[in-house]
Parts: structure tokens; C-alpha cells; sequence
């Protein structure tokens, strides 16, 4: 059986592999560890040496393995090009599924995403839970939104459709980012719509092995939402998204970071973008969401449109994880409590008596940056950046979201 481990993965892209270590400081595991069998190098070693039967996936390898966060911090650092995610993906599912009880658990763990009514309640318990202390406060489950985004936020019936990704997560926790998400594009013009709430992309179960799972609920995305533009404001979502819907011949389908098409689209917003004659307002210290730096490629729409009205600040790290990691910090809580707490050290050394808010585009990186904040920052709100463009339109306040 050990000869047939990893079979899936590509001879070429294990051998495109110098093992140069540019890598290293870019692995949030391997600066937690100063293990090399917690670098990108380091597992994809262990990869090749299982692969061809030389090592034995025993415990030692397949913790190494599994305790990837699956960043992608290592791909825009390689200068070779390796393609770091395509070796991991058939790794994670291979491991979850040769071990029955972190199949079942991730199994139970995603299983209410999708289902919208199944999700609520058990925030409701996982709030309670954590009341009465029965639930670490760590796992930082947030607030339940109340009031759903789809009711409050009826469509214009004008200008140019696009449809907002309601997302699992998104709709349930975070209906504030979704409302104010609605009124920046409104006020940009556009006929600003939600897709169906039920609507899972798949992302988590990806992430986690889930492979055929994930794989059942992106072809129903790819089918409900085929030839819109998606705009995303969950930067996990929009990444795996990104590799679903693709254009097919007269089938076009356009999946955009609401960030970024706030960028594209900013002079919709000339009039309270105007430059200011004032000194800017507070300074926002932006977190940087692994989707949007190293799979999209597009963190820095975000700095762009809050520097109209923000003095955005970036976190001297070189956009090094947050630890979240989907469902990480549930499975190795240890290692994300401190590769949260680097990023919180960093953080602390460019907040000022002006640092009002930390930006976060991805609504795991949100959850766990609140579970984790220190509380010599507790004054400091963590909040979507598309929040800060809603305040600077409405003058509304914006809720702390815990």
C-alpha cells in the first residue's frame, strides 16, 4: 500500500523542486516549528520519498504532512514556480481518507454548510456553548446576524446586474458585510443582487479532503450562476470560486473580490472619493488574506480604495498567514494560537493612538484575528474593508462583530 501512496501527484511538479529554501520564511508552520519537515521543501521531500516508496507514511510523516495550513505562502516566493498547491491537494484528500476518524470529523464539522436553517442553529448553540464556557472562546464563533442581508436589501431594478456570493459563512455570521457590501454597489450603480444562500462553493471541503463532496456542490454553483458576475467579499469563497466558474465559449462567467471590483469601478465613486484637503483619517491596519495575496493576487486593491479616505497600513510580515486555515485552528490549535500570536506582535508594532480598525477581507481570517486579540488591542475593531467604504457613503457606525 505504501508503494501506491500519493500516486496522484505529478512526477514533474515534486521534481521542479530545488530545495533552495526561499520558501522557509514564507511557511507560518515552519517559522512555529524551525522544523525543515514543516516547510514547503521539507513535505515536498517527504512527498517524493513516500511516492516512490524509499519513506514510510508513518505517523511522524503524516503529521508533518497534515499540519500544513495550506496557505500558499510558498507560491509567489518560489522562484522556480512550483506549483506547491497542486501537490498538496491530492495529498490532504488522500491522508483524510485513509483515516477514518478525521474523515468522519470533517465530515460533521462542514456538514451544516449549505444548509442555511442547520447552520443558524447551531450558532446559536456554539454561542450559548461558549457563554456558559463550555466552548473555548479560541474557535471564535461570531455573532449571529439577526436579520438576513436578502430581506433588507432589495434590488435596484436599474443599471448593470451582479450577483453578491451569499456564501455559508458569510450569510450566517457575517449579514453586516453583506448589507454594506450591497450599498457600496448600489451607490456605484449597479443592480446588486444575493444568490441563493444555500449556495456552498465547496472551498472547505476542498481544503479539508473532501474532495467528492466539494466536488458535488461546485457543479451546482457552476450551474446556478453561470455567465453572472460574482462578486465575492469572502476571499476563501472567491479563490476556489475562481477555479470553478470559468468562461465557456458564450458562457462567460466573471468572479471579482468585491475589493477589487470597487478598484476597477472607483470612479462610480468620484464624488466621496474626492481627494481629501484634510490630513487622512485613521490609520487601518490591513491584513492581508492568503487567497487574495497568493492565489489572486489582489491584496492591493484593498489599500488602494481605503487610501481615499484611510491612511492604510500594511503588517511588516510579508503577508505571513493568520493561522485560521478553514478548519486549521480547530484541528491544531496549538500551532494556530501561535502563529496568530506572530501576527498580532507584528501588528502591534504599526498601531497608533489613530489605529481604529485591523482590515480583514476573509471571514476566517476575521474570526480568528477577534478570538485571538490581545487584549492591549482590544480597543481595535477588526472589520471587512468594504465596511469602511459602506461608512464613508452612509456615515453609519459599524459593529464590532463579536
Amino acid at each position: 500500500m505504501t508503494d501506491r501512496a500519493f500516486s496522484r501527484v505529478d512526477a514533474d511538479d515534486l521534481a521542479s523542486c530545488v530545495a533552495c529554501g526561499l520558501c522557509l520564511p514564507h511557511c507560518p508552520t515552519y517559522r512555529t516549528s524551525g522544523a525543515d519537515t514543516h516547510s514547503p521543501r521539507g513535505r515536498i521531500a517527504l512527498i517524493a520519498g513516500v511516492r516512490d516508496g524509499s519513506l514510510v507514511l508513518d505517523d511522524g510523516v503524516t503529521e508533518a504532512l497534515d499540519s500544513c495550513v495550506q496557505c500558499m505562502g510558498c507560491l509567489p516566493a518560489c522562484p522556480s514556480g512550483v506549483r506547491y498547491d497542486r501537490i498538496i491537494a491530492p495529498v490532504v484528500e488522500e491522508l483524510t481518507a485513509r483515516r477514518r476518524g478525521s474523515r468522519v470529523r470533517r465530515r460533521l464539522i462542514l456538514s451544516p454548510l449549505g444548509r442555511p436553517r442547520l447552520l443558524r442553529l447551531l450558532t446559536l448553540v456554539a454561542t450559548l456553548a461558549q457563554r456558559l464556557r463550555v466552548l473555548p472562546r479560541r474557535l471564535g464563533v461570531p455573532r449571529l446576524s439577526v436579520r438576513r442581508p436578502h430581506a433588507s436589501c432589495a434590488s435596484t431594478g436599474g443599471g448593470e446586474r451582479v450577483v453578491i456570493f451569499s456564501g455559508c459563512v458569510m450569510d450566517a455570521w457575517y449579514g453586516d458585510v453583506h448589507r454594506d457590501t450591497h450599498v457600496v454597489l448600489t451607490a456605484m450603480g449597479f443592480d446588486a443582487r444575493f444568490s441563493d444562500p444555500s449556495l456552498c462553493c465547496g472551498a472547505l471541503h476542498a481544503h479539508a479532503g473532501l474532495s467528492s463532496r466539494a466536488g458535488k456542490l461546485e457543479e451546482r454553483v457552476e450551474k446556478e450562476l453561470a455567465g453572472a458576475t460574482v462578486v465575492v467579499n469572502s476571499a476563501g469563497c472567491g479563490a476556489h470560486l475562481l477555479g470553478t466558474l470559468s468562461g465557456d465559449g458564450d458562457r462567460s462567467t466573471k468572479v471579482v473580490d468585491v475589493m477589487e471590483f470597487i478598484d476597477a469601478n472607483i470612479e462610480r465613486l468620484l464624488d466621496p472619493y474626492q481627494p481629501l484637503s484634510e490630513p487622512l483619517r485613521e490609520s487601518v491596519v490591513v491584513h492581508d488574506a492568503c487567497h487574495l495575496r497568493n492565489l489572486q493576487g489582489a491584496h492591493l486593491a484593498t489599500h488602494r480604495v481605503l487610501s481615499h479616505h484611510h491612511r492604510p497600513v500594511p503588517i511588516p510580515d510579508e503577508g505571513l498567514c493568520c493561522g485560521a486555515g478553514g478548519a486549521y485552528a480547530i484541528e491544531h490549535p496549538d500551532i494556530a494560537r501561535d502563529i496568530v500570536s506572530r501576527k498580532y506582535s507584528a501588528i502591534k508594532t504599526v498601531t497608533g493612538a489613530d489605529t481604529r480598525f485591523i482590515s480583514s477581507g476573509n471571514p476566517g481570517c476575521t474570526g480568528h484575528l477577534v478570538a485571538n486579540r490581545p487584549t492591549t488591542l482590544s480597543q481595535i475593531a477588526v472589520v471587512h474593508p468594504v465596511q469602511l467604504v459602506a461608512r464613508m457613503i452612509t456615515d453609519t457606525k459599524i459593529q464590532r462583530g463579536e
